[in-house]
């Protein structure tokens, strides 16, 4: 979740974007909508993550990811990005941050925030991706391959899990879907 101002919009024919990947970016965004019941959008851009969104339903899915990661792991990055956006979680990061003026337990309270807004949307994109028939076993092994952003970070400052508990945990929501 972060503020479009620090996203580059790309034409994915300027960056090679296979076409395949295109349709599958339209083929995601419409399951999506439709599975969400709204009508959000879905572009190739750059980004530090994988994939980001705000509440207005603009999905952003960074083109060196889309390039390089596999059918799973584009739509749960995508899926989770969703989430995000379908229940508003910068919106309700803002009125956290809003209520809790900037005060040393309020750091901690919107960390903890965003921790449970993160795992939400894991489970969520876990859950959507077994009711649309994607595979799970290669977005966990893409978990695991990759680095890990907070190494270094104490557990109590951590925004994300641990690769190897955020793999279990969308591993376990998709088998009990």
């Amino acid at each position: 979740m972060l503020l479009l101002a620090s996203v580059k919009f790309l034409e994915a024919s300027k960056v090679g974007i296979a076409p395949e990947r295109i349709q599958l970016i339209k083929e995601i965004q419409s399951r999506l909508n439709v599975s969400f019941q709204c009508e959000f959008s879905v572009s190739i851009g750059q980004t530090r993550k994988y994939a980001m969104a705000n509440s207005s339903g603009i999905i952003i899915v960074d083109s060196s990811f889309l390039q390089t990661a596999d059918r799973s792991s584009i739509f749960f990055a995508i899926a989770h990005e969703y989430a995000h956006a379908y229940l508003q979680h910068d919106v309700r990061m803002l009125e956290q941050l809003l209520a809790t003026n900037h005060s040393q337990s309020g750091s901690s309270k919107l960390l903890e925030v965003r921790r449970q807004f993160e795992k939400e949307a894991d489970g969520i994109a876990a859950r959507k991706a077994k009711q649309m028939g994607f595979a799970i076993e290669a977005l966990v092994d893409f978990i695991l391959a990759g680095p890990d952003p907070e190494k270094g970070i104490p557990p109590e400052n951590r925004v994300y899990s641990k690769p190897r508990e955020r793999a279990d945990y969308i591993l376990a929501v998709y088998q009990s879907s």
